[in-house]
């Protein structure tokens, strides 16, 4: 069986109420499960240049030098991210924190074609991200000058800031896609419960299925026949 364009307006129109309110139910149900299940997650980012020792006697020495930062940008990160620099951030934390929860919580991503990258932390609680994010920015340059012996040298471009909202969860955005989920998923069950449904719903299908010409039809009387009704009902008591 194949579904023209016109049986597909049919299906919809016959099934959009049981389509909307599911969908509903699903969104508005996505929205409080965020909201009431997920903890917010607050974030705060610290920006770090690296700074390439370059006497800049001349262009040439310049261009060198920027290219070789942007190629330690890369090395920086891999030396940042390990347990032992984790360690020497938790030496910087009031608290006591163990190197598997900063390797949760901190994560380092490269601004491209710079010598600049960021290091993100994400907690559940803002005053934590930034502590945690400042101990970050403060164990980093220390760690890359006993590395690199003089070679280069990490500077402090953006510090980190307190958060004042969560970036995730998103209860809105959560919602819609469940709304259209959901709106795809009745889509699909009335179609199909349309394609399993063998009484004869067309006129055409008695032609391509059992090869009989269509003599006469009966239409879909419904609002007609109601308003004659009435119309006679009327006559009747004014008689």
């Amino acid at each position: 069986m194949e579904f023209s364009f016109k049986d597909i307006l049919h299906v919809i129109r016959k099934n959009i109420v049981f389509m909307l309110i599911v969908s509903l139910v699903i969104g508005v149900g996505a929205y409080f499960a965020t909201k009431l299940f997920i903890r917010p997650t607050y974030t705060s980012t610290v920006k770090l240049y690296v700074n390439a020792n370059s006497n800049g006697k001349t262009s040439y020495d310049d261009i060198n030098s920027h290219n070789y930062a942007q190629k330690m940008v890369a090395t920086y990160i891999e030396i940042l991210n390990t347990n032992s620099f984790r360690n020497e951030v938790a030496k910087e934390l009031p608290d006591n924190y163990s190197a598997a929860f900063l390797k949760q919580a901190i994560s380092y991503s490269e601004v491209t074609d710079t010598e600049v990258f960021s290091a993100t932390v994400s907690c559940a609680d803002p005053i934590e991200a930034k502590t945690v994010a400042d101990a970050v920015a403060k164990a980093a340059p220390a760690t890359i000058k006993k590395q690199f012996e003089g070679n280069a040298s990490l500077k402090i471009v953006d510090e980190a800031q307190l958060p004042e909202k969560p970036t995730a969860p998103h209860p809105a955005r959560n919602a819609i896609i469940a709304f259209l989920a959901g709106l795809v998923l009745t889509m699909l069950i009335a179609f199909l419960r349309d394609y399993f449904d063998v009484k004869i719903k067309y006129d055409y299908e008695m032609t391509v299925l059992c090869g009989l010409p269509v003599l006469a039809a009966i239409p879909e009387f419904g609002k007609t026949a109601d308003n004659t009704d009435r119309s006679a009902g009327r006559r009747k008591a004014e008689g």
